[in-house]
């Protein structure tokens, strides 16, 4: 489905709510027609004229804002610079995600994600490593002309180091991609995500102070959105101060991973590994601040 936002400036909506493994994207019919992110699904896509477009921007290199790419044949892609390695080659993919701590968290081999989350017919692709040729990256601040709108490439990392969103200043439109707004909190489980950078970015929307945001997994938001950004943010902060109580006794992250502060309904065991993830990433917070220290036999505890 597509919503109308603005003159030319459109969402493309999945069929079903814009969860895992669809997200929103956008759609601007300029001089330079060009989509933002490739998650809606097949079937959503099939509401614009895929062959006509021309530019593609990813937000990231998260599986559910690209698995569309095969719909746009005569597209170019462009990608943040602080990822374009992750779309070339298979190392930097598998440092990206953290996969290479797989077995030394997890203590077995990891099976592919579509091996255990059967996907619908409408992804066209399966995850894992797919080189992407890019023809361009962008950096933060960088303005892109695509005819009569131009946009603005803002650097939102903390999700992913090369996390991106995009901002029509004319329009007051922001896509917010993973910064989006869901009342689980964000999600920051990888291997490049970073709890500080993810309060910052937060802080930098609200600075920029978009009348509309479009989040990749939430509806379209244009009311109270820097209560809205506040309360995201205080999820993440809430999380780490347990954890940091928690280290009044020194724990393991297996010992951690047993309180389900990031995902308290665990089905599988990519949520497993997404917990300790997402767990580390706390520590590496804490021990920024000085507030927590390693033990030699792998426990944490408070300094």
């Amino acid at each position: 489905m597509l919503i109308r936002l603005a003159q030319d400036i459109w969402v493309v909506t999945p069929v079903g709510k814009p969860r895992y493994p669809y997200g929103n994207c956008m759609y601007i019919e300029d001089d330079i027609p060009t989509i933002i992110d490739l998650g809606a699904g097949a079937q959503a896509f099939a509401a614009i004229n895929c062959n006509a477009i021309q530019l593609t921007l990813l937000s990231h290199f998260h599986f559910d804002h690209i698995h569309g790419d095969s719909l746009f044949k005569n597209s170019k892609l462009m990608a943040g610079y602080e990822e374009r390695l992750t779309y070339s080659n298979e190392e930097e993919y598998l440092d990206f995600h953290g996969y290479h701590l797989w077995e030394p968290l997890m203590g077995l081999k990891r099976a592919a994600y579509g091996q255990i989350i059967p996907l619908p017919n409408d992804v066209l692709a399966q995850p894992g490593f797919r080189h992407m040729p890019l023809a361009g990256t962008f950096a933060d601040q960088d303005v892109l002309s695509l005819g009569k709108i131009s946009l603005t490439a803002v650097h939102l990392p903390g999700h992913t180091s090369g996390h991106y969103g995009f901002y029509l200043e004319k329009e007051g439109i922001l896509f917010s991609a993973d910064i989006d707004l869901v009342a689980a909190g964000p999600w920051y489980s990888s291997n490049t995500a970073d709890i500080g950078d993810l309060i910052q970015s937060v802080e930098k929307i609200k600075t920029i102070a978009p009348r509309i945001i479009v989040p990749s997994h939430r509806r379209i938001q244009s009311e109270n959105i820097p209560q809205q950004l506040d309360r995201y943010i205080q999820i993440v902060l809430e999380r780490n101060q347990k954890i940091f109580e928690l280290l009044q006794t020194p724990r393991s992250l297996d010992d951690l991973a047993e309180f389900r502060l990031v995902f308290p309904e665990r089905q599988n065991l990519y949520e497993l590994f997404w917990e300790k993830m997402s767990i580390r990433n706390h520590l590496r917070y804490l021990f920024k601040q000085n507030l927590v220290q390693e033990l030699p036999n792998g426990l944490f505890e408070r300094i």
